[in-house]
């Protein structure tokens, strides 16, 4: 195996963290779930934490996970789906030896999966899908310096894995 970096991004609901888990287990690489460890860290919901101190602050904080992360040897990240919005993040992300699949997934696709979600921050809008199709355009060209495009929709977890495993 070539690489023993490797972060996932890509929207909200595109498995991201379903995929790292079997990923994880597959190669026996650490995985560090950034959304999971901010909540852990700061004792706090992320939707709870967005309506105290905003997003900015959010970011900043997700921003040293993904660095303190980063310093290790060996890892999978599972991002949360604004980790890209960051310079210095997608500085770590797409300019280093990471190597970076972007789990790509339609807005429909998202929609039915994360549609009766009330953890999520960005989603609690009047137009849900919509929402998802304004993030989406605004996240998609940062998506797109990943390594490697992997599409989701109409494949199982378990392919999604082989295609990435064949990569590495």
């Amino acid at each position: 195996m070539k690489y023993k970096k490797i972060a996932l991004i890509g929207m909200m609901g595109s498995g991201k963290t379903t995929v790292s888990k079997e990923l994880s287990k597959k190669i026996n690489i650490e995985l560090f779930e950034t959304d999971e460890i901010f909540e852990i860290k700061y004792k706090t919901k992320i939707k709870d934490f967005f309506k105290l101190y905003g997003e900015e602050k959010f970011r900043q904080l997700e921003t040293n996970i993904l660095k303190e992360i980063t310093t290790k040897n060996n890892f999978i990240i599972s991002t949360g789906g604004g980790m890209v919005l960051e310079p210095e993040n997608r500085k770590i992300l797409f300019c280093t030896d990471i190597i970076t699949f972007y789990l790509k997934t339609s807005t429909k696709t998202i929609f039915e999966r994360i549609k009766n979600d009330t953890e999520r921050p960005l989603l609690l809008v009047e137009n849900p899908k919509k929402e998802i199709e304004n993030i989406l355009k605004k996240r998609e060209l940062f998506y797109e310096n990943a390594s490697k495009t992997i599409i989701t929709d109409n494949k199982t977890t378990k392919e999604i894995v082989e295609e990435i495993y064949k990569t590495l």
